[in-house]
């Protein structure tokens, strides 16, 4: 089979370009402030309303099984809805 040669000055046909498909505007998401919106408890306070000991809230806490992050001393602050999980509700006091 022969290959078909193209006029002298005539462009081979292309295809149609598609316009870009209209996105929808996005709702500006609320800004996160940097102040502490939830309860937390120091170490020794979740301890007292609980069976824990200082020690066990602490371990508890690095292996993820109490949700707690650390202040900007270095301290564990544990999040009060930890008091919340099922497996706590028979350790409060």
């Amino acid at each position: 089979m022969a290959k078909k040669k193209q006029a002298a000055g005539k462009k081979a046909p292309t295809k149609a370009k598609k316009a870009p498909a209209k996105t929808m505007k996005k709702t500006p998401e609320p800004k996160k402030t940097t102040t502490r919106s939830k309860k937390t408890f120091s170490v020794a306070e979740f301890s007292e309303k609980t069976y824990l000991t200082q020690k066990g809230v602490n371990e508890w806490v690095k292996q993820g099984k109490l949700k707690g992050e650390k202040d900007e001393n270095g301290n564990w602050l544990v999040d009060a809805a930890s008091l919340q999980l099922p497996f706590m509700k028979r350790l409060i006091r």
